[in-house]
């Protein structure tokens, strides 16, 4: 029974080590990832963009040549160079995540120790946002918050003691359903910023990439160093209009979560119970 008893303590302690290391190493790798940046050329060095670690838009330059493009060719330079720098700070971001996610599938998920919990591997990573231009999208990929926005998910308000523990399963449920239901919305979502008069205008999808660019018929009466700074400004708006829609997408799960200690109170906690089980 002793015998039991300390390898039980001794798997629950190495479990902990686990979390600990788990949750100091994702310290370190967000700030490398909020210092990543990466750059794309396109149409033979003519256009240059640099992203941040999101993939946002950050500077826009362009080459003596440039002029050689019309504006149409232009902008499809720049689309194309924001994605492919997109593309690059993506993968440098899943090799610095890498190690943690291995990291993570070896602990015990919270369903091997409450049966009725959800498997976290039952629900799937969030689906990449669209990069099809708005103008291009069929229906069914344009988001309607008034026909696709978050449905409130029920609490159990009133029940009783014996109907508690099935509408918590319920509950827990109702909410990965809901989850999936609006990251598979999210993916959906674009926004749009404008600068210099709107003679520029620049549409995001929801994971901060490029993925449209319109010049008005006044593009002209700006020169190529203005072109290229309006580009970087109406990307930056539409980042900041693309977030603040998701924020309100998945408000009322962000509401539910409120009470949800930070990574440093965790770590603490983990330190403490590790303590007292040595």
């Amino acid at each position: 029974m002793t015998r039991s008893s300390d390898r039980l303590k001794s798997d629950v302690a190495q479990v902990l080590d686990d979390v600990g290391q788990l949750i100091a190493g994702m310290a370190g790798a967000r700030q490398r990832l909020q210092a990543l940046t990466a750059s794309a050329e396109t149409e033979r060095g003519r256009v240059l963009v640099v992203v941040d670690a999101s993939g946002a838009v950050t500077e826009v330059s362009f080459a003596d040549d440039v002029d050689d493009l019309d504006y149409k060719q232009l902008a499809r330079a720049v689309v194309a160079a924001a994605q492919q720098a997109a593309a690059q700070v993506k993968r440098r971001s899943d090799a610095i995540m890498a190690p943690l996610h291995a990291a993570q599938a070896r602990l015990p998920q919270l369903s091997d120790l409450v049966v009725w919990m959800p498997r976290q591997d039952g629900i799937p990573q969030p689906p990449p946002a669209l990069l099809t231009p708005p103008g291009d999208r069929v229906a069914t990929d344009l988001f309607d918050i008034e026909r696709d926005g978050p449905t409130p998910v029920p609490h159990g308000a009133g029940d009783t003691a014996d109907s508690a523990a099935v509408s918590g399963i319920s509950a827990v449920a109702d909410q990965a359903a809901e989850i999936i239901r609006l990251q598979d919305l999210r993916a959906k979502l674009v926004a749009t910023g404008t600068a210099e008069g709107r003679r520029v205008s620049a549409a995001v999808n929801a994971d901060c990439i490029l993925i449209d660019l319109k010049f008005s018929t006044g593009i002209g009466d700006l020169d190529y160093d203005e072109i290229a700074e309006a580009i970087a400004e109406a990307a930056r708006q539409a980042v900041s209009a693309v977030a603040r829609m998701a924020t309100a997408l998945f408000a009322p799960i962000a509401a539910d979560r409120t009470g949800f200690p930070g990574p440093a109170a965790i770590l603490t906690g983990v330190e403490q119970l590790r303590d007292q089980l040595r």
